[in-house]
């Protein structure tokens, strides 16, 4: 397959030419993808770091105030326990360092009572000696402090407690437990005593569970519902548990997750009824969805393992509507800008169709420019843009130019130079062609007593005749010279057929002359007769004269004997309307598609030899297919 070839422009007019056509939008269409993108580009620029500075402002202040909701929880667990650790280190060492004495029952009770009296969280202290045998304080429902002694020699939990406390001195938070005598639950924290070297025993501080959730419910706000859970199956403390729970027991001392009072804690670890949250809090903060049937609540958490061995998961639940309502803001602005966007993309379409239009009608007109045709075009209107107003204007000038130019210029070359925009094209150069010369016979009789308006508008009249079938065939109009016109084929575009279009075109203006003459009858004017010659040869054709007047027309030997052909016609055939004589070359080259009547070998002015003539009478009505037009 041929590569597309681009021969650029070597001259005034500098037009391209590209043998394969490219892919071309229309200018509304570019318009409207420039503004359109344009004004997207901004203001998508502009939403989007809107949008995203507003959004990062919303998750930052969300995960600010989850911060500070879990971190306010886990201080007031702390506010519950980090005393139970302290007074459990004050005693360990007044024991150790021999300031307390657990066998003085009076002191060691007045420090156990001290103890108490200012630590609120601390539900009771007790020593458990070797001998699993039990002294302590304890603080009962109405807040009142008793000291209790037993004994626990029975209980294999205390002989592991007892046997953990011989091999370690490090204190421990244990599991909660029941406490049958006190109907609560109790975290407790195991200190090992010893004194200088010899072990004493274990000093449990215990703190009341109860109280916990107890400043739970407290705490409670925002419409959010926090809880403490005990791994992933009790519940250490809730707000439902201030007075207890039912079902409470040393058996299990914790409610069970499943089956809790709270239907949307139950299904925090259902992995059926759980999805990742939109919004994610800061590390180790953690966020997930929970789907009840009332609906989508945000859960948000954090596991600690700073106590005991089963890690805790201190958080706050919230009604989903909480945080989408922050979201459903973000979604509102992208919708307002979208709108925006939107409704700017469709001015942006409005605006490049009102300027695409001048420059469309601009578009349709030079088309028809280049199909040459001049009466067609119309005047471009104003417009109000400056540029489009001068384009138009300039434009309209230069259709006028043109008018007149294709009234001085053949159309052929016109169309050749429009085409190319290459005058290298139309350098001199050998050619076949067929001349044709035609020429009024009497045309002083004719003009004689007119004036110069009436013999101006006669020869109009005729050429535009002569000129109309020349052009309809494919010829090309050189010159008229006084009442005679030059025409020819085969150049500036090579063709084929060149004989047999100069021949249609010369019975066509036979056909055209005799039609003229019966208006002219009816109008009691003399009839116009004519004469035409039409030879083949090879010619020299190109532009001829300086560069600043150039004629593009055909000059040599063949030239010449067309016109002498038509002078002849005055004495081959003096009576006829339209005499048509033609040579014995261009006779061969019409395929006897014509009805030729031979007239003899003429003497030709210039020419040694004779020519031989034929006079061209008709086109049979037998004759085969048209033949083509195309140019070769």
């Amino acid at each position: 397959m041929a590569e597309a070839q681009t021969t650029p422009a070597k001259h005034g007019l500098g037009s391209t030419r590209t043998d394969q056509p490219r892919r071309r939008l229309s200018i509304a269409l570019t318009l409207l993808l420039s503004f359109g993108s344009l004004i997207a580009i901004s203001i998508l620029t502009v939403l989007g770091l809107a949008v995203w500075t507003a959004g990062q402002n919303t998750f930052d202040l969300l995960r600010d105030r989850a911060d500070l909701g879990i971190d306010r929880l886990i201080k007031l667990a702390e506010s519950k326990l980090k005393p139970a650790e302290e007074k459990s280190r004050f005693i360990a060492r007044a024991i150790a360092d021999g300031r307390v004495d657990p066998a003085d029952r009076v002191r060691f009770g007045a420090t156990l009572l001290g103890v108490m009296s200012s630590g609120r969280a601390i539900g009771a202290v007790v020593l458990i000696n070797p001998k699993r045998e039990l002294y302590g304080a304890r603080r009962q429902r109405g807040g009142k402090i008793d000291f209790y002694t037993a004994s626990l020699e029975a209980s294999q939990t205390m002989v592991q407690a007892i046997e953990w406390a011989r091999k370690s001195r490090t204190p421990r938070w244990v599991a909660p437990i029941w406490v049958n005598t006190l109907k609560f639950a109790i975290l407790s924290r195991h200190t090992p005593i010893w004194r200088k070297g010899k072990f004493l025993g274990i000093l449990v501080v215990a703190v009341r569970i109860d109280d916990m959730s107890r400043e739970l419910g407290r705490s409670e706000g925002s419409g959010g519902r926090v809880f403490i859970t005990y791994g992933k199956k009790h519940i250490l403390a809730h707000p439902f548990m201030e007075r207890g729970y039912p079902g409470q027991s040393a058996r299990a001392p914790l409610p069970l997750l499943a089956g809790f009072g709270d239907p949307v804690l139950r299904l925090m670890w259902d992995n059926n009824k759980t999805v990742r949250a939109l919004f994610q809090p800061r590390p180790p903060l953690k966020a997930h969805v929970v789907r009840a049937v009332a609906g989508d609540y945000v859960f948000i958490y954090r596991e600690l393992r700073d106590y005991t061995e089963t890690p805790w998961y201190v958080g706050v639940y919230f009604r989903g509507d909480v945080f989408s309502r922050e979201i459903l803001r973000l979604r509102n602005a992208l919708f307002a800008g979208g709108a925006a966007l939107l409704l700017a993309i469709i001015v942006a379409f409005f605006i490049g169709r009102q300027l695409s239009k001048p420059i469309a009608r601009l578009s349709i007109s030079a088309r028809k420019i280049r199909e040459l045709k001049f009466n067609d075009v119309g005047i471009l209107p104003h417009s109000r843009v400056r540029e489009l107003d001068d384009q138009s204007n300039t434009f309209n000038s230069m259709v006028g130019a043109l008018r007149w130019f294709q009234a001085y210029v053949p159309k052929p070359l016109v169309q050749q130079l429009m085409r190319d925009g290459d005058l290298a094209a139309l350098e001199s150069d050998k050619r076949n062609l067929t001349v044709m010369f035609t020429d009024i016979a009497g045309y002083s009789t004719i003009s004689e007593g007119k004036g110069a308006a009436e013999i101006a508008e006669l020869l109009n009249q005729h050429f535009t005749i002569v000129a109309g079938a020349v052009e309809a065939e494919g010829g090309t109009v050189d010159k008229f010279i006084g009442d005679s016109v030059m025409a020819f084929w085969g150049a500036p575009e090579k063709q084929k057929n060149r004989a047999i279009r100069a021949c249609r075109a010369a019975l066509s203006i036979r056909d055209d002359i005799a039609a003229d003459n019966l208006a002219r009858a009816a109008r009691g004017e003399p009839p116009v007769r004519m004469r035409i010659g039409i030879h083949s040869g090879e010619a020299t054709v190109g532009n001829i004269g300086p560069p600043d007047r150039v004629n593009y027309t055909v000059i040599g030997d063949d030239v010449n004997v067309a016109q002498r052909l038509e002078q002849l016609g005055k004495q081959v055939s003096p009576d006829d309307e339209v005499s048509i004589l033609v040579s014995a070359a261009t006779v061969t080259d019409l395929e006897e598609l014509f009805e030729t009547a031979p007239a003899g070998e003429l003497a030709v002015k210039g020419r040694e030899a004779p020519v031989e003539v034929f006079q061209l009478v008709d086109e049979p009505r037998t004759a085969g297919s048209e033949p083509p037009t195309s140019a070769a």
